[in-house]
């Protein structure tokens, strides 16, 4: 019976290879910052003020992760998040319906992203270009909208709609249970529904999934609405939880997300993904910028050791896959041998 659990332990980890990889990188950084600040990394405290920056880059690298998997990328996410913030708070205010002013944002964010797709898709301009482009297109818009000038949203922090997206269960902030609520959906669709099938197909062999009747055009424009709405979401949480809007309240977002969703396991080539990698390497990477400090370093070392981070993630990622490749090839040989 024991030969039998231990031998399913096995084939488990090694179908899930990158994903187990991460997570032991995940728990070796973990063990090393405990040592090195045990009362820090022993305080509920700690994980809280983790807990409630983190989900602001989880939650755009998930819809990242279905782009890149499709073997696109989105350099103008952290404008979005600020232009769907814009749009919430000034709905908002005009109207009092907070409500009102989240939907308008998130339409505002898939507006943004529908446009992107479509300039990918229909007039064929490479996504890194692009995005590159409307990035400064909708950060203009932000500015020219708002003057540059921050908006208050203090009079939302008492009400109900702030305490259900910002708040705490049991020094858990409820914007990071919003956080592993979308990471599950986003996870069901990619493993088990028939659009997360088309979005690795579209990212693995386009031309076989144009063969196999698969709208790849459809799947990309979707992924970059998603990747719209989701940023959207994600900046609207920020302005809430500042109780403030202001009109850069996205940047610094682009490389952590990018780097979660990279070190989490999914290539940037395309093709291949894992939304539960993308979430430990969110984490990860927040818990190094609390770990270096809690260590007794200056903040110059934080990126150093983020750095360093990514480089030994993709570094093992790069062995694993190796040597998923070679045994995919002895088993192409052996099957051409049979024949």
């Amino acid at each position: 019976m024991s030969k039998l659990f231990n031998s399913k332990i096995l084939i488990l980890i090694q179908r899930y290879k990158i994903q187990t990889a991460i997570s032991l990188i995940f728990l070796g950084l973990l063990i090393i910052f405990f040592i090195a600040n045990v009362r820090a990394f022993t305080s509920p405290y700690t994980y809280t003020s983790i807990f409630a920056f983190v989900p602001f880059v989880i939650i755009p690298a998930l819809a990242l992760t279905y782009l890149i998997i499709c073997g696109e990328i989105d350099l103008s996410f952290p404008s979005i998040m600020g232009f769907g913030s814009w749009i919430f708070s000034v709905v908002t205010l005009s109207t009092g319906y907070p409500l009102l002013g989240l939907f308008s944002g998130l339409v505002a964010g898939a507006i943004a992203g529908l446009l992107n797709g479509l300039l990918v898709t229909k007039i064929r301009i490479p996504s890194l270009i692009l995005t590159l482009g409307t990035m400064y297109m909708w950060s203009g818009i932000t500015m020219i909208g708002c003057e540059g000038r921050p908006i208050s949203l203090l009079s939302l922090v008492e009400t109900m709609f702030y305490k259900f997206f910002i708040g705490e269960i049991y020094l858990v902030p409820t914007q990071m249970l919003w956080a592993i609520g979308l990471a599950i959906v986003f996870w069901i669709f990619l493993n088990t529904h028939k659009f997360g099938a088309h979005v690795y197909f579209t990212g693995d062999n386009i031309r076989g999934a144009k063969l196999m009747g698969i709208n790849t055009d459809k799947v990309k424009i979707l992924c970059f609405t998603l990747m719209g709405v989701f940023s959207a979401f994600a900046g609207i949480l920020a302005a809430l939880k500042m109780a403030n809007f202001w009109p850069g309240i996205g940047e610094g977002y682009l490389m952590l997300a990018i780097a979660a969703v990279v070190v989490g396991g999914t290539p940037i080539t395309g093709g291949y993904g894992t939304i539960y990698g993308t979430v430990i390497g969110a984490i990860l990477i927040q818990m190094v910028v609390t770990g270096v400090l809690s260590a007794g370093f200056t903040g110059f070392w934080t990126q150093f050791v983020i750095g360093l981070t990514i480089v030994v993630a993709l570094a093992v990622q790069s062995i694993l896959r190796g040597s998923l490749q070679m045994r995919a090839k002895k088993l192409i040989f052996k099957i051409k041998k049979i024949d």
